[in-house]
């Protein structure tokens, strides 16, 4: 019995539930215990729809100013690492290891 407590204790979202003849002989053995999950509030259609009344949806505007970042910051990272490429290659020339 206290290994079934401490498999509780560290996950609290599975139970221990005994077959149908558990309560004739007691003397089984756990083995026979099967992990049944305990259904979750959230986990229903109703927990879902609350959920998702929840969530703060962005504005439009809000919406291209971050799609306007992401891009820029793309566009400047994509400048950065093809001018690194040009300064190596060329330093990679002076040094005689380029072809």
């Amino acid at each position: 019995m206290a290994e079934t407590k401490t498999k509780e204790k560290n996950n609290p979202t599975l139970t221990k539930v005994q077959g149908k003849d558990a309560k004739k002989n007691d003397k089984k053995p756990e083995k026979e215990l099967k992990e049944v999950p305990i259904q979750l509030k959230w986990f229903s259609w109703n927990g879902i729809k609350t959920e998702i009344k929840r969530i703060r949806w962005p504005k439009f505007s809000e919406m291209t100013t971050n799609t306007a970042k992401v891009l820029v910051f793309c566009i400047l990272f994509g400048i950065f690492f093809v001018l690194c490429d040009l300064v190596i290659g060329k330093l990679l020339l002076v040094i005689g290891v380029g072809a």
